[in-house]
């Protein structure tokens, strides 16, 4: 009897309730395996899907919302590594702190890099890392490691300094170190009652007079400095007996003459393509060349002087000169006189 009841339950559940179990069966099924890939594919709807490449093992997390046998994977992200390492906050405040001091520093104190310097970069990270390099005509040098073409010009060592460290990427917090091997940049023109004589070049933004005196050896005899402005295409005049004229400062392009004592009757005039014409004091040996350079020099490609200055009979006669060949050592750089008047021209 049992046996028979056993057989006919079977039978009951093969031909009734397994075709009915089996499609809702299939239909959770699919529905939890739908779920489960949609969520693996692409975890943040606001971004593109991962990279299958560069995804990571999963591992299951606590769902919130669970459904019945819902299992949800969240992908986690494993940040990119990375070579070598960012400079910290401080280093950054450093350098930060040490371009503000710069900032409030007196010309006297400080020297920007200009067209023509050489400077010696060493890189303390990599053996064999020092070089020389000239500042281009467009301000900037050659330091491949940095970039081709790194602007420098304007700037002090400490700025280079940063500006390459900045640039390169070879090396964490690489160890940078600009020095000024030739200052060729700032220029200055010393003329009259000196040893030294001609072009020098400043350390600084601006020297006091005081200095240029010491350095250019200038005579006891000397009793004024006029100092041709290259910024403002004005002269000044300084006494040098006065204690004040010690502490005017002198800045690139201009052009310094040291001379005795000043009459009002002693004048020459300049005329013609120079930077600054009109009427000038006349000092005891005062050349053709150095009235040029108190002019503000002669503009463009002028080299022709002439000199005009009147004879016993006040009439006037005129010789002319080759600026080029006196600059150059070819023909003397002839005194002026009292009264001259120089002209010049292209």
């Amino acid at each position: 009897m049992n046996q028979n009841l056993l057989r006919i339950f079977s039978e009951l559940n093969a031909r009734f309730v397994y075709p009915v179990l089996l499609p809702v069966l299939l239909v959770s099924a699919t529905t939890i395996t739908g779920q489960t890939t949609t969520r693996q594919g692409n975890n943040n709807p606001y971004s593109p899907s991962p990279d299958a490449k560069s995804q990571t093992p999963e591992r299951p997390v606590k769902n919130d919302n669970p459904s019945a046998g819902e299992v949800v994977f969240v992908m986690q992200n494993r940040p990119s590594p990375t070579r070598y390492e960012s400079p910290t906050i401080a280093q950054q405040t450093l350098r930060i702190a040490k371009n503000a001091d710069r900032r409030a520093v007196p010309p006297m104190e400080i020297y920007k890099v200009g067209v023509g310097d050489i400077l010696f970069v060493t890189l303390k990270d990599a053996t064999g890392g020092s070089g020389y390099y000239t500042v281009r005509a467009d301000g900037t040098i050659d330091y491949p490691l940095a970039g081709e073409n790194v602007v420098v010009a304007d700037q002090t060592v400490e700025d280079i300094e940063s500006t390459l460290a900045t640039g390169i990427s070879l090396f964490s917090n690489p160890q940078v170190e600009v020095v000024v091997r030739e200052y060729a940049s700032h220029k200055i023109t010393i003329a009259g009652m000196a040893e030294t004589t001609g072009d020098v070049y400043l350390r600084r933004e601006a020297m006091p007079l005081f200095v240029i005196r010491a350095e250019a050896g200038v005579s006891s005899k000397a009793t004024t400095a006029i100092i041709n402005r290259a910024a403002t295409m004005k002269i000044d005049s300084y006494d040098l007996r006065e204690p004040n004229a010690a502490n005017a400062l002198v800045y690139p392009g201009d052009a310094v003459e040291f001379a005795g004592a000043v009459t009002a009757l002693e004048t020459y005039f300049v005329a013609g393509e120079v930077m600054s014409a009109g009427q000038k004091p006349f000092v005891t040996g005062l050349t053709l060349y150095q009235a040029v350079i108190a002019s503000g020099g002669a503009k463009g490609s002028a080299k022709k002087a002439i000199i005009r200055r009147k004879n016993d009979k006040g009439l006037f006669s005129s010789v002319q000169y080759n600026l080029g060949d006196i600059v150059g050592g070819k023909a003397v750089d002839p005194n002026l006189s009292p009264g001259d008047i120089v002209e010049i021209q292209d």
